[in-house]
């Protein structure tokens, strides 16, 4: 019997999913392998972290699997493609090789060969679509340091920004406490110079505390999940409108983390999109990245048996 792999590679999360062929056998996540922000050996750990746990649960050999495709971010470097590639050859001895960006991967999964737009927001962010003439176009996704508007990433540093703020004003909130708490640091002096180190923070780890303090109706947190929502409209209305001029009946899906955990960010979107164009509908992406990239991997070697 021949196997696939599909991997879906982030910045905090890489899941690797097995199947037969016809369906998803096992899946296993490990730590983020996307090599902007993780070294080589952080990225093979993860890789290989994720890969063996869905081998071992499915009871497969690496040896048995015929094709693989990784969706991972960052593939837009060269060097990053190849190196990927390298630690997958690596593990899958006998299995064709592709490696590919992450927003490929979640567009097959919700719109499998199709038309349509996927909107992400995880570590990072960024939208790409594609047009019933086979037309792409992306928005955002340009990294951590310029970009990544309504991200994991974005909303922890805009947190933190309004938070110095709000100590310059002499105001307290629930959002400046549990910033507080969560670095364990008690004064100003130590926030800025916690964010102000050669060595950039993890801002993304903050987005938890930010829907904590939404959650108990802080007004500087639902002011920034307020403000994710409507960077990410802007980036998803940039492709539409790039890939469709006029009106046209066609699908937005929304993944990542981010979306997943913030009901004010998946409305304020949705608000914005349906207000600018009624006859677009936003979904909830169905099927994981991961299984995107599976359904690229079976499409590569169609003359398998699967059986």
């Amino acid at each position: 019997m021949a196997f696939f792999m599909g991997i879906d590679g982030g910045g905090s999360k890489c899941t690797a999913a097995l199947s037969d062929g016809v369906s998803v056998l096992a899946t296993h996540s490990a730590g983020g392998c996307n090599l902007h922000t993780v070294s080589f050996e952080g990225a093979r750990s993860s890789v290989t972290a994720a890969v063996q746990g869905a081998l071992f649960s499915a009871g497969v050999s690496a040896t048995a699997v015929v094709a693989v495709c990784a969706g991972v971010a960052g593939a837009g470097s060269s060097d990053a493609v190849l190196k990927i590639s390298r630690i997958l050859s690596e593990l899958f001895p006998c299995a064709s090789v592709s490696v590919v960006g992450d927003t490929l991967v979640a567009l097959e999964a919700a719109f499998p060969g199709g038309a349509g737009v996927v909107c992400i927001s995880g570590t990072g962010s960024i939208a790409f679509g594609r047009n019933e003439r086979g037309d792409i176009a992306r928005a955002g996704g340009w990294g951590r340091l310029v970009s990544d508007e309504g991200s994991g990433n974005w909303i922890g540093q805009r947190a933190v920004s309004q938070c110095l703020r709000a100590l310059d004003m002499g105001r307290s909130s629930i959002l400046v406490t549990g910033i507080m708490e969560h670095w364990r640091i008690v004064t100003r002096e130590q926030l800025v110079q916690r964010c102000n180190h050669q060595q950039i923070p993890n801002f993304a780890e903050l987005f938890p505390v930010v829907m904590a303090a939404g959650r108990g109706r802080d007004p500087l947190a639902c002011e920034i999940l307020t403000a994710a929502g409507t960077e990410l409209a802007r980036i998803a209305q940039v492709v539409l409108r790039r890939l469709w001029v006029g009106r046209s009946s066609v699908g937005i899906a929304i993944t990542g983390g981010v979306f997943d955990h913030s009901e004010i960010i998946r409305q304020v979107f949705t608000n914005i999109i349906r207000t600018d164009r009624p006859e677009v509908h936003v979904v909830t992406a169905r099927h994981a990245p991961c299984e995107g990239a599976l359904f690229l991997a079976q499409r590569d070697v169609p003359n398998i048996a699967v059986s």
